[in-house]
Formats: C-alpha cells, structure tokens, sequence
C-alpha cells in the first residue's frame, strides 16, 4: 500500500513537472517567434487523450408494418445511447455506442409484434449494440461525422407488471409466450442489424462538442429471413462528445 502511496505522488509531481521542461524546450527550438512558441501547448491540450466519450439523447421510431388492429402502431422509443469515439480528430475513426430503451411486445401469429399497454406481454430491454467507422470532415469550428458499421440488437423479454404466467396466451397462456417472444428475437439472425447515421457538431469549448445526429438501424437478419422491416429504429437528437 506505501509503494503504491508512492507511485501515485512520484506520477503525480510528474503529471506537474512535465509541462514546465516541455515549455521549455519548445521554447528554446521556436524561440525566433511568439507563435511558434504557443503551438504546441494546444496541440497537447488538444491530443492528450486519444479519445472521446459520446454521449446521445434521440427519441425515435420502432417500426411496425403490421396491422394496428393485432398490434401497436409503430411506438415511440426514448433511447439513452454511450459511447466511446477513438481516436479523436481524425479522419477516419470508430466509435462503438450502446443505447437502451423499453418497448412492450406480444406473440400474434408467430411473431413478436410492439404491444401497446393494455395488450402487452412483455416488457422488453431492448440494447442495441453498435461499432461503426466514423468519417469526420473537421472545419473551424465545426465537424461532420459520417457513420456506417454492424450491429447486434440485443432483446429479453420479460413478463410485464401485472401480467400473470397463466393468463391466456397465443401459444396457450403469456408464459409460453414470453418464451415464444425471445425466441424469436434471437433465430433466423433477427438481430443483426446495420447502423448509418451522420452528425454535425459544434466545438463550445476545447473539450466539449455537441449537435444534432440522425440514425438509422436496419434489421439486415428480419429482411433476410422474413422479408420486412419489422424492429427498425429511426432516431434523432443531440450528440455530445466530451
């Protein structure tokens, strides 16, 4: 405990005493000019560490192609997405993100469709999983992302409040059915998805950036295995990277 007592203030008198010899050593190099001099305290301000966490609030649509008279039209969701961006301030980057939001569910007909309240039976954590390439176009004061990777749509149903494991069921009762609902979730590759989205964000403050970001998560598995859109997110909101 006393070695690691020490370590921590021999690093930290370090972390002090660094900028002060490199001051001074740039000083010397660049002495010929006052802007030489300042330069590179910004760029290790700037490049100090390697990356940046992401953080996104976009409210958006669940789709639902299938009749709203067995199911809910397509709900709103209200995501909450982290994330890490490595490295900042280059051109090309990834940044892996996952968001969470709850959304209801029922099982009409083989499938697990959005429910709405009264005829849901399962609440379902719902975690999407995302690691795309990052485009960036930097300008003064202002960066363009362009975002484009695979993604893993990560859903467990569990039974709703209030919904008993007996109650009746399209299977037989809602505990087969929650049963029935994960399973599909998970068979055929319903969740593999790909992630496109883009992003403009404005520089408040040397660490702090944010503005507006679409996304779109397509359902690459529910196309391919049952030719339809259904569980495709839509998004937009604000995006902060700090």
């Amino acid at each position: 405990m006393q070695k690691a007592k020490k370590l921590i203030l021999i690093f930290t008198v370090f972390l002090f005493l660094f900028p002060l010899f490199s001051q001074e050593a740039e000083a010397e190099s660049a002495a010929t000019t006052d802007i030489a001099e300042a330069q590179p305290d910004t760029e290790n301000t700037k490049d100090s560490f390697p990356g940046d966490f992401v953080m996104q609030f976009e409210p958006g649509g669940y789709i639902n192609p299938e009749s709203s008279l067995v199911s809910a039209p397509s709900p709103i969701i209200y995501p909450i997405s982290i994330g890490f961006l490595w490295p900042n301030h280059a051109k090309f980057a990834i940044q892996p993100v996952i968001s969470f939001f709850m959304i209801n569910h029922l099982y009409y007909e083989n499938k697990a469709l959005p429910a709405e309240i009264e005829n849901r039976t399962t609440t379902t954590l719902s975690f999407m999983l995302t690691i795309p390439v990052v485009f960036s176009i930097y300008l003064e004061k202002s960066c363009f992302q362009f975002t484009g990777g695979p993604g893993i749509f990560m859903r467990f149903g569990i039974l709703s409040p209030g919904v008993s494991e007996n109650a009746s069921g399209w299977t037989g009762s809602a505990g087969s059915d929650a049963a029935a609902i994960n399973k599909w979730f998970w068979s055929n590759m319903r969740w593999l998805y790909l992630s496109i989205g883009a992003s403009w964000l404005y520089t408040l403050t040397p660490k702090l950036r944010a503005g507006p970001v679409i996304n779109f998560s397509i359902p690459v598995g529910g196309l391919i295995s049952d030719h339809t859109a259904q569980g495709m997110l839509i998004s937009a909101g604000i995006k902060i990277c700090r």
